[in-house]
């Protein structure tokens, strides 16, 4: 008979890191321009595209707790530095939503914490952005005119941006720090009248 002296394998290999599997999501939308529309009619809208996960091969997955939180302060200091930089210091961020706009929560909610369930490697984050947004786009800068639609050199970059932050964990595994928010896109991609 033999007997084996090696020491148990570890339960761990790599670095486990929590994280948004994505940057971002972009969600077109059909902006109303009529008063005959009531904004009462535009139903409060929940999107299940946010991913959160945890990385790393682990043999016995925890649960971990994550808490979230609106974080338009941070991209309104990124678009506000946009428009007072030279451009040959804006960052790929700056240049992204220089022509944005920051919504809090007055416009959308997501829940302040989400459970990884124990033995699972990612969580979804509902998100509903409330029909209070219709009432934004409406004559807003936002709205695209349909010659600006069908001209191919007019840029596209005017969204409305729902900014998510992974705040904190209750998992001792660091956040990466590059993928700790998230920007839900919305860009309003036609314009049609009510009758």
């Amino acid at each position: 008979l033999f007997a084996s002296c090696e020491e148990k394998l570890p339960t761990e290999f790599g670095n486990s890191t929590i994280y948004f599997s994505s940057g971002t999501y972009t969600k077109s939308y059909k902006g109303v321009d009529s008063s005959l529309v009531k904004i009462a009619l535009q139903p409060d809208t929940t999107v299940n595209v946010i991913g959160i996960y945890r990385s790393g091969v682990v043999d016995n997955l925890e649960e971990i707790t994550i808490s979230l939180q609106i974080d338009s302060v941070f991209l309104d200091s990124i678009i506000t530095k946009a428009n007072t930089l030279p451009a040959a210091e804006l960052t790929d961020l700056m240049t992204k939503y220089k022509n944005s706009k920051a919504l809090g929560g007055y416009y959308f909610s997501i829940p302040e914490t989400v459970t990884i369930p124990k033995g699972e490697r990612r969580v979804t984050v509902p998100l509903t952005y409330k029909k209070s947004l219709v009432k934004l786009y409406k004559n807003s800068v936002f709205n695209y005119t349909t010659a600006m639609l069908i001209d191919a050199v007019t840029p596209k970059d005017r969204m409305l941006i729902f900014p998510v932050k992974i705040v904190s964990t209750t998992s001792s595994y660091p956040v990466i720090e590059t993928q700790r928010r998230f920007y839900f896109q919305v860009w309003k991609n036609m314009t049609f009248k009510a009758n």
